[in-house]
């Protein structure tokens, strides 16, 4: 499995999973670029990942993000892949007790930046007829809980999404493009770490375990799995 000479994006790659993802990516091969939200986020990441284009945006709005493929086709000419790595969790809350303000925001954070960001790179794709995308959707999404109402049911969209982008790839003639997700439990992340057990610990994925899964969907090696989300579960 190896990705020598495919150009990715990975947005949220200053993140614990997207730092992760870029490490991994690389190590196979491909040329990386990221994204961020804010000046005070990129700083070390530019110092552990010098080489690595670094590209500031708002990816919950439609101007950023298009100046963002804009300036990525720029530099580099084209995208074929694209990991949407963005994304956020919050505590759980019954549904009758969130705010108009945390729907909002869940659904921002984790669905609509995946749709502006998979909308661009396929109208790049669709001219190069390759590509991959991932996205990441979550275990309170495709099994839902008590309490998981805004983060679990914009989790549950990504499925949705992601199934119906991959059918839209089928049927673009001649086309090698491919649309999936993963799903995972609770990542093994240093803000997780702080609430949980050793032996609980010892059940959650780890992130380069998440990123191996992704980077083998991101392989033509995976080009038979398309609209599909993948678990990963670990052993809950």
């Amino acid at each position: 499995m190896h990705l020598q000479g495919k150009i990715a994006l990975i947005t949220g790659g200053t993140g614990e999973l997207g730092r992760a993802v870029v490490t991994t990516f690389r190590k196979r091969g491909a040329e990386v670029a990221t994204t961020y939200f804010s000046d005070a986020e990129v700083s070390t990441f530019r110092t552990q990942f010098p080489d690595v284009l670094a590209l500031k945006g708002d990816l919950s709005k439609e101007h950023d993000t298009v100046a963002v493929f804009e300036s990525l086709v720029q530099q580099k000419k084209r995208v074929d892949i694209l990991c949407n790595i963005i994304g956020g969790y919050m505590p759980k809350k019954n549904i009758a007790d969130l705010s108009e303000k945390e729907w909002d925001f869940m659904f921002a954070l984790n669905l609509k930046t995946a749709f502006l960001c998979s909308r661009s790179a396929m109208r790049i794709m669709q001219q190069t007829k390759y590509g991959r995308i991932i996205n990441i959707s979550a275990m309170a999404g495709l099994s839902p809980t008590a309490g998981r109402g805004a983060y679990g049911i914009s989790k549950a969209a990504i499925e949705t999404l992601t199934t119906i982008a991959g059918e839209e790839a089928k049927a673009i003639a001649g086309s090698d493009i491919t649309v999936n997700a993963i799903a995972p439990s609770i990542l093994l992340t240093e803000a997780n770490k702080k609430s949980a057990t050793p032996e609980e610990m010892h059940d959650w994925v780890t992130l380069e375990k998440a990123s191996e899964v992704i980077a083998f969907l991101a392989s033509d090696e995976a080009s038979a799995i398309n609209g599909q989300t993948i678990r990963v579960y670990g052993k809950i």
